[in-house]
């Protein structure tokens, strides 16, 4: 009885053991293959890491090469602009270049037949120092015209088109075309006013150039002002042919042009302007011609906002 009762407990006690020793063996696996699995993990993690940094290396590269992009695209741009700048300046001092000569002229002639005196002297003066006067004020409009303007103000859009206007009068007249400008109240709108004045700039000269490319009669621009709650929008109709409805969608790209002599880049920067007034440029073909329509926020939706907010 005793025998069977001790063999009993030494056999529970053998089983027992067996089964700690057992179960430590698969803790141990275990633990080894948990660490193991961390090892891995580890790498993993590592690895991920340097994709990591190397993808951040890599956007920040390219962060630096679209803004040296940009710089280079803008100072392209100011330089066709200036192009355009001093061809505008030579034909408005034309006219009083010719006056000034006319009146130096005048003075051999006086002199031979003896009509210098007081009142002639007077006369030369005022009419001299009126031309002078006169060229004088293009180059101070110009220099408003063309200089920076990056802090955004309330501004009108009828005053901004007026400007582009006046800045572009002389190269209009001299290729015929007609301006029609639908002008009614001051709709006030928030931007950058020099440089909204440049996007119409941009967009009188590519129009200039398309009726003289397409060699259109009767040439006519339409300019048309209109404003919703939030925005105010300027439409250029012209009856220049259009553009070709394959390139609608290329013509904001930068450098694309279908001019012989274009850079490109006056209504890819255009739509930059735009954009960052937090506005937008659209074209489309209106049968003879093309429509442009220029939207910018209102002022009083872009400003109330932020006074609200503050």
């Amino acid at each position: 009885m005793w025998y069977f009762i001790l063999s009993f407990v030494s056999g529970t006690f053998i089983y027992v053991i067996f089964q700690s020793f057992y179960k430590r063996r698969e803790l141990l696996k275990k633990l080894k293959e948990s660490e193991k699995s961390y090892q891995d993990l580890a790498k993993i993690y590592e690895s991920v890491e340097t994709v990591k940094q190397d993808l951040e290396q890599r956007i920040q590269e390219e962060v630096a090469k679209n803004r040296e992009k940009d710089y280079v695209l803008i100072q392209q741009s100011r330089l066709a602009a200036m192009g355009e700048m001093i061809a505008s300046i030579g034909h408005q001092w034309r006219q009083p270049l010719n006056s000034l000569s006319l009146l130096i002229q005048d003075v051999r002639e006086a002199r031979e037949f003896g009509e210098i005196d007081d009142q002639y002297i007077d006369r030369f003066t005022r009419e001299g120092l009126l031309q002078i006067k006169h060229m004088s004020r293009t180059i101070n409009d110009f220099r408003k015209f063309y200089k920076p303007n990056k802090k955004k103000v309330p501004f009108s859009v009828g005053d901004s088109i007026e400007d582009a206007l006046s800045i572009f009068s002389s190269s209009l007249i001299n290729h015929e075309i007609q301006v029609e400008f639908e002008y009614r109240g001051r709709y006030m709108a928030y931007g950058c006013p020099n440089e909204y004045s440049q996007v119409v700039l941009n967009l009188f000269t590519n129009t200039r150039d398309a009726f003289v490319q397409n060699a259109i009669n009767n040439r006519k621009i339409y300019i048309k002002i209109d404003e919703t709650d939030k925005e105010i929008s300027a439409e250029f109709i012209d009856n220049a042919g259009g553009i070709e409805p394959s390139l609608l969608e290329k013509i904001f790209e930068p450098y694309f042009t279908t001019r012989h002599h274009g850079t490109g880049l006056g209504l890819y920067m255009a739509n930059k302007i735009l954009e960052n007034m937090d506005g937008s440029v659209l074209a489309e073909n209106t049968g003879d011609g093309a429509r442009f329509c220029l939207t910018i926020p209102k002022v009083a939706a872009a400003v109330k906002p932020k006074l609200l907010s503050s």
